[in-house]
């Protein structure tokens, strides 16, 4: 008999796995697949080291949910190199290169865009101040939407003043900002296009302002290259979770959860755990292929809905090649036709090994991850799956090497949504939470408690949301919850 059985080992179930386990709750995780992570999984190939999904790190800096998470498991974190140049955006006209640094980033926008560069400026510094307000918030860990009377009064008391001075913008889009202070300019709404499309799946005329402001601010508190990928992040808090007395154990597939007097987990394994508490890290729209038939009757989040919800999939090139990258970035994004949507080849982010990183490729070699996003449901279609996997490649490699010639290609794997699905196990590959449809969706955003009693969500597609700092947290604050649920 276990306190709590974690189905997942993304960002969000091995955050709550170690927090749990450190509060002295005995705590079993169990991963389908053979690697941690889920989308933040990593994988091997002729020495070379791919990151399956993410690859930028965020959330070490000070008072960053990383270094909070880390101190409060009493470990450190990987190696990780705080980054000048957070990426170069690259146009089909000219480069610009996005700073982390707040002060060189506004000298850059004087440069790129001399006519509305004061405009974009004030723009740039809402979106911060918005930032502040929301994160001042969201880092104190409420449970959101509130389930309880006990809830609502816990978030009314972590609403500080900069939080209830932001409210009046829960109900305007990036576009309406963008609206009020007169800036049109083609190129930059497409750099924040595809900033937003990264972060948080859509883009400015459908971004709600909140939301928006944390995506655009979040680098500039900090922008990380992670040793060894995002992957390690989680190896290292898995560490820490069985020094901590945790069980873990891997290609164990969960395929059912009921309800008795207790949970009961049934695994592939034809294994059946019992435990006070289940915590499900992944979509909410996977959940209804192993939840009983009972429970769902009485879940308040209906299956048809869930599988109608828009979410994209993730289309990726994973490459090993000598390192012939004449740049000092390590991150590189493409905007093809800022005319056209922001995937399908058009809109794609290139994240190469820095040189000195022997854990992702030999001497003289990089890893390079590219990934752009995806209708999954296109992928279905087995007749058509080899021809639109080979046309999406050439088209994307084709712009690459206008930049970037790749001269010496030891490796190269494609993942497409059926990829993600076989190896993560998301319904339909569908990856990074759910597209927002306008300036209400933050509105419309799922609890991490559920309405069903012992029974918690964690991961991308509740609250707080995508990214590895939404996953995390949502593991946090369900973590938080079990505590004092006793």
């Amino acid at each position: 008999m276990y306190d709590v059985i974690v189905v997942g080992t993304g960002f969000g179930g091995m955050t709550a796995s170690a927090l749990l386990a450190k509060k002295g709750y005995r705590t079993l995780t169990l991963e389908a697949a053979s690697e941690l992570g889920g989308c933040a999984g990593k994988f091997e190939r002729q020495s070379f080291r791919f990151q399956a999904g993410a690859t930028l790190g965020m959330g070490f800096e000070e008072g960053g949910v990383f270094s909070q998470l880390f101190h409060e498991l009493d470990m450190s974190p990987p190696p990780v190199h705080l980054l000048d140049t957070i990426m170069d955006v690259h146009f089909s006209e000219r480069t610009i290169r996005y700073y982390q640094q707040k002060e060189r980033w506004f000298e850059e926008i004087a440069r790129q865009f001399p006519k509305d560069g004061a405009a974009i400026v004030r723009f740039f510094e809402e979106m911060f101040s918005l930032a502040d307000a929301m994160l001042s918030f969201v880092y104190k860990r409420p449970i959101v939407p509130p389930k309880t009377i006990k809830h609502l009064f816990q978030a009314m008391q972590k609403a500080d003043r900069k939080l209830i001075s932001a409210t009046p913008f829960l109900f305007q889009s990036i576009a309406k900002r963008l609206q009020h202070y007169g800036i049109r300019d083609e190129t930059f709404i497409a750099f924040l296009n595809g900033q937003l499309v990264d972060s948080v799946q859509t883009t400015v005329e459908r971004c709600p302002a909140l939301l928006g402001a944390v995506a655009l601010s979040i680098f500039h508190r900090g922008a990380f290259y992670v040793e060894g990928g995002l992957s390690n992040i989680v190896h290292t808090i898995a560490e820490r979770y069985k020094q901590l007395g945790g069980e873990l154990r891997m290609r164990e597939k969960v395929v059912s959860i009921r309800k008795q007097r207790h949970w009961l987990v049934a695994t592939n394994r034809k294994q059946t755990y019992e435990a006070k508490h289940v915590v499900f890290n992944g979509s909410v729209h996977s959940i209804f292929a192993i939840l009983d038939d009972s429970i769902k009757r009485t879940f308040s989040i209906r299956e048809e809905k869930e599988k109608k919800r828009p979410a994209w999939g993730a289309f990726t090139i994973y490459i090993g090649a000598d390192d012939d990258l004449q740049t000092d970035s390590l991150y590189h994004q493409f905007i093809v036709d800022r005319t056209k949507p922001m995937s399908e080849g058009n809109q794609f982010l290139l994240s190469a090994s820095a040189p000195f990183d022997r854990q992702m490729a030999p001497v003289g070699k990089r890893s390079i991850t590219i990934s752009t996003h995806t209708e999954p449901l296109h992928w279905w279609n087995r007749h058509a799956y080899d021809e639109q996997k080979k046309m999406l490649t050439e088209q994307i490699l084709q712009r690459v090497n206008k930049t970037f010639p790749l001269t010496n290609i030891h490796v190269q794997l494609v993942g497409t949504p059926v990829t993600f699905s076989r190896f993560t196990h998301r319904a339909f590959g569908k990856v990074g939470g759910y597209i927002p449809n306008g300036a209400l969706s933050l509105l419309s955003t799922y609890s991490p408690q559920t309405n069903i009693e012992g029974l918690w969500l964690c991961g991308d597609t509740v609250f707080p949301g995508a990214g590895s700092l939404g996953c995390a947290l949502s593991g946090w604050i369900v973590a938080d919850g079990i505590s004092a649920s006793k």
